[in-house]
């Protein structure tokens, strides 16, 4: 099969570009001018530059292609509104036109557990595909807006037989070339003012790149898929089990202390006020959406995906916190700080 995976250079991408080859797929991967290619040069891939932001530029990239897998989007906690519109909401829509003109007949679409409403995931509720979705995400949430948006739109073109869709939702994902959720975590580490925030017991759901990788090959290329969107998670840590892992990977001592969430819910919507009226380009020492993540306590239903397409994760969560720090101990990029 002919495949193109945009945000190929990102973390899911990556992986999704190991496991294609592994099936022995031809992988074609839309590529920014500005991306980090490396790892990708270092495989048998066909590298098209684009930008799922240009129209213009996604033609060449979809030509021939018998399914896309589109990863790309603006993945962040800060940052301008017309990023998160750009690279996620407009770049989804552009993508799925320029495929239906292409006539690709497969479109997978990576979504996010985000796209539920935030107030249940803190409260120790069980997550299912069925669960309705967030009606009213806060104006502040860019995050949350704009991936609710890009799947409406994608399930548009579904809906109106332009495509044959599946979408994913998973939920924290972990590995190798993960350039987010590890290094802020031990840059909130070594800190040392690390706290557990709201309840140390708090569960997060969590999932391996490659895991994921697998099951969005599934969910692209068998045909009861279409059609289906299917959570993706593998293993619930609580909030003192992940950071004692980590801590204890890298030498340093877990958090001692646990703060109440919502002093720290208020000192993330401060941090934002304060950096938005200075200008700063720096993210926040703290979001609202960091203290969300941190408090959050949930469950994420994966049975769907394990009963239709029978998948099931293979790699730890202790197994994918180890492989993350263990290709950051082989970078030299400078970590950002949680908090």
């Amino acid at each position: 099969m002919k495949a193109l995976v945009t945000g190929a250079t990102g973390l899911i991408g990556s992986h999704m570009v190991d496991r294609l080859l592994q099936r022995g797929d031809s992988v074609r991967a839309l590529v920014r001018p500005t991306g980090d290619t490396s790892y990708l040069k270092t495989l048998d891939v066909e590298l098209v530059p684009g930008d799922i932001c240009d129209p213009a530029s996604l033609r060449d990239a979809v030509a021939g292609v018998e399914a896309v897998y589109h990863a790309a989007a603006m993945v962040s906690d800060w940052g301008p509104w017309s990023a998160f519109a750009a690279g996620t909401i407009e770049g989804t829509r552009n993508m799925l036109e320029a495929a239906c003109a292409a006539g690709v007949p497969r479109f997978l679409h990576v979504s996010t557990d985000s796209v539920y409403p935030t107030r249940p995931k803190l409260k120790g509720i069980t997550i299912a595909e069925d669960y309705p979705l967030e009606k009213h995400p806060p104006a502040w949430d860019y995050y949350q807006r704009s991936k609710l948006a890009a799947e409406r739109i994608a399930w548009d073109y579904h809906n109106s037989a332009r495509i044959q869709l599946s979408a994913v939702r998973p939920t924290l994902v972990l590995g190798e070339r993960d350039r987010s959720i590890i290094p802020e975590i031990l840059a909130y580490l070594r800190a040392g003012r690390a706290v557990y925030v709201g309840r140390p017991e708090g569960r997060w759901h969590c999932i391996y790149a490659g895991d994921l990788a697998e099951a969005c090959i599934l969910a692209a290329t068998r045909e009861e898929a279409i059609g289906q969107v299917y959570n993706l998670g593998a293993e619930a840590l609580t909030q003192r089990e992940f950071f004692t892992a980590v801590a204890e990977e890298i030498g340093v001592s877990p958090p001692r202390r646990t703060l109440p969430f919502w002093p720290i819910y208020l000192y993330g919507a401060l941090s934002e006020t304060w950096a938005r009226f200075t200008r700063s380009s720096r993210r926040p020492t703290m979001t609202r959406f960091g203290a969300l993540t941190l408090a959050q306590d949930y469950i994420l239903d994966t049975t769907k995906i394990e009963r239709e397409l029978g998948w099931k994760a293979q790699v730890s969560v202790m197994e994918a916190i180890r492989r993350s720090i263990e290709w950051l101990k082989t970078q030299r990029e400078p970590q950002r700080a949680l908090g």
